[in-house]
């Protein structure tokens, strides 16, 4: 079914694979027929070889031949006229000629007319009765020359044949025959070789064609959900800046409640689920739309825009939405059913990267979320978006920015490396959380202030309590900003306790991100990148940067245990870093079993509720051991 699926989705190969099956057949064919072959190459290397010969030989025989006088009766009658031919001839010998000689036919038959052998010369008029009947009448039919390989006449090696032809009609041949020499011994090795280099070039192609689709057949299993022929988040990482997300629309949809669903029933029965609604959602797509799993339960549908309008987009997702509704899921004889919320964003043309696109189909996806699921909401900067970025100025403005610490923790002995600072804006009793205020302050000059105040709010903590050591969240443009590093630079005091965490959610200029982190590692300052593996990032990127730890993204973390592909994923990551002197973190750490799989890939340092959940400063430990 996979090779079914691969070859109906990638046209191409079973074009390739025909063009692979015609190569066969001419290998084969080659082989079978190499004989004729290196015949066919005999003879026009031959042609090249003998074509002074030929040119001298016409030269001569167009002054013999006069076009009024009839070439056959002046020579059979002036023996005179013969002898100064047959010498002009004789001027053609040499080693490499056994025989030269010019015999006329009637009715089929050849007689000898002229003959430069002067040891066994034949007489005028004597029969010659040729091994090679047949090219002798194609050559006197044709009225063309012809070269042919003497395979009859011992010591012979070719002969070269041409037609005499006066008034239309062929009265007589000029007949060459070369011995076996030099030039013969360096035709054969010649053919020999173009044959075997054939055969060679044929081989490597085949060969190649082979590698070409057993590498890509390889890649798309690994891709793809053999179950579903859709694609996972592997697929998303590796072609992250190939994807061009601008053709889709983009809809980030997720099954509610589905975590009761793997505690009631288990993982084995949840993965069930999960392909019977992948299947669901892909009966309405077409063949130019993307379905990807993205992480677990939750799906990222890439829309093509040229076959669809807004309005039959609305439609498609509703559609899907009613069908997982309607739909009876039989899980150990128990009929269950589920809803699926969707976040959209359909202006995906004005986005920068496709993390941008995700994160706010993202925002929308809460909005189904927060008000009451089962449902298909829609990203939207309008004017209550206006009216909230006022409100959030007011907050970050005000005494309301908190910073909630989080531990980073040894796998080995769970003694505490820093605290992450976890953005919270406190408003009330209400805790409002960085994903929920972030994607409305992008491009926005509050985004920087709010940067600002996040720094500073941890330079006091960390001036007032001399054993913390933190890492703060900056984005890359935060790096690549002269206020952020001028603030940076004058706490460079504190270079040894505060650590930067880099968040690649935006398109990088990675060469001025690295020019930034240059200047911080020369006042001290450790710096990680955050997330790695969400979706996003590659191991290409990192090259580009110096960094000294990693963290590896949660939604890969707590898929470990029991995804293989997940596994694969962050062992990769793990033997990279070890290799590069790159110490990596884990994020979502929530069970032993966790643990032991990180300590076996040799990561050192891990993060989650399993160590502990993000407390406010108040309530930490303060040994900070």
């Amino acid at each position: 079914m996979n090779k079914i699926n691969f070859f109906n989705n990638n046209r191409i190969y079973f074009y390739v694979i025909i063009a692979y099956a015609i190569l066969f057949y001419l290998f084969l064919s080659t082989y079978k027929d190499l004989i004729p072959f290196e015949d066919k190459a005999k003879h026009i290397l031959l042609n090249e070889a003998i074509s002074l010969v030929d040119d001298t030989t016409s030269n001569i025989l167009e002054s013999m031949v006069k076009e009024d006088v009839s070439f056959l009766h002046s020579n059979s009658n002036d023996e005179e006229l013969r002898f100064e031919n047959e010498k002009l001839l004789s001027m053609m010998n040499s080693t490499d000629i056994n025989s030269l000689f010019v015999v006329y036919v009637i009715k089929g038959k050849y007689f000898f007319l002229l003959d430069t052998d002067t040891k066994d010369h034949a007489d005028l008029h004597q029969a010659f009765i040729p091994e090679n009947n047949k090219v002798f009448s194609q050559v006197v039919k044709g009225k063309k020359k012809k070269v042919f390989i003497q395979n009859e006449v011992k010591d012979l090696s070719f002969t070269l044949l041409k037609p005499i032809v006066q008034n239309g009609e062929t009265v007589a041949l000029l007949v060459i025959d070369y011995t076996e020499n030099r030039l013969t011994s360096l035709l054969n090795i010649s053919v020999k070789a173009l044959s075997y280099l054939l055969i060679l070039f044929l081989a490597f192609v085949f060969a190649f064609l082979f590698y070409i689709i057993y590498t890509h057949y390889n890649k798309y299993k690994i891709y793809r959900n053999p179950q579903t022929n859709t694609f996972n988040r592997i697929y998303m990482i590796e072609n992250y800046e190939k994807i061009d997300f601008k053709k889709y629309y983009v809809a980030l949809a997720d099954i509610d409640f589905f975590k009761r669903i793997n505690n009631r029933y288990g993982q084995k029965n949840g993965d069930k689920v999960i392909i019977a609604v992948i299947k669901i959602i892909a009966r309405r797509l077409e063949k130019c739309d993307k379905l990807i799993q993205y992480s677990g339960e939750e799906f990222l549908l890439l829309i093509a825009k040229d076959a669809r309008n807004e309005y039959e987009l609305r439609k498609l997702l509703d559609d899907i939405r009613i069908d997982i509704n309607r739909a009876i899921f039989d899980i150990e004889n128990e009929k269950v059913s589920l809803s699926i919320s969707m976040g959209v964003l359909l202006n995906t043309g004005i986005e920068k990267s496709l993390q941008d696109v995700i994160h706010k189909a993202d925002t929308a996806l809460y909005e189904s979320k927060h008000n009451g699921r089962d449902k298909v909401s829609y990203f939207d900067i309008s004017q209550p978006k206006k009216l909230y970025r006022e409100k959030l100025k007011d907050m970050i403005e005000s005494d309301k920015l908190v910073c909630y610490y989080q531990p980073i923790r040894s796998l080995e002995d769970k003694t505490l490396h820093h605290y992450e600072a976890l953005l919270r804006i406190e408003d009330g009793d209400n805790i409002i959380f960085p994903d929920k205020i972030l994607p409305d302050l992008e491009d926005s000059y509050l985004y920087t202030n709010l940067t600002k105040r996040v720094i500073e709010y941890n330079v006091a903590k960390l001036k007032e309590d001399k054993k913390m050591r933190i890492s703060i969240n900056l984005s890359a443009d935060d790096l690549v900003n002269d206020a952020i590093l001028s603030i940076l630079a004058q706490n460079a005091d504190l270079a040894d306790r505060l650590l930067i965490e880099i968040l690649e959610n935006k398109s990088i200029d990675y060469k001025k991100v690295e020019l930034s982190i240059q200047k911080l590692k020369l006042f001290g300052y450790k710096i990680c990148i955050d997330d790695f593996g969400s979706g996003y990032s590659n191991l290409n990127h990192l090259l580009k940067l110096s960094i000294d730890y990693l963290k590896i993204d949660g939604s890969i973390i707590k898929e470990i245990h029991h995804d293989k592909r997940a596994y694969s994923i962050v062992k990769t990551f793990a033997t990279f870093c070890k290799q590069n002197d790159i110490e990596v973190i884990a994020e979502f750490i929530d069970k032993q079993d966790v643990v032991d799989i990180l300590k076996s890939f040799g990561v050192k340092y891990g993060q989650g509720w399993y160590f502990s959940k993000a407390q406010p400063y108040e309530d930490l430990d303060k040994d900070h051991k």
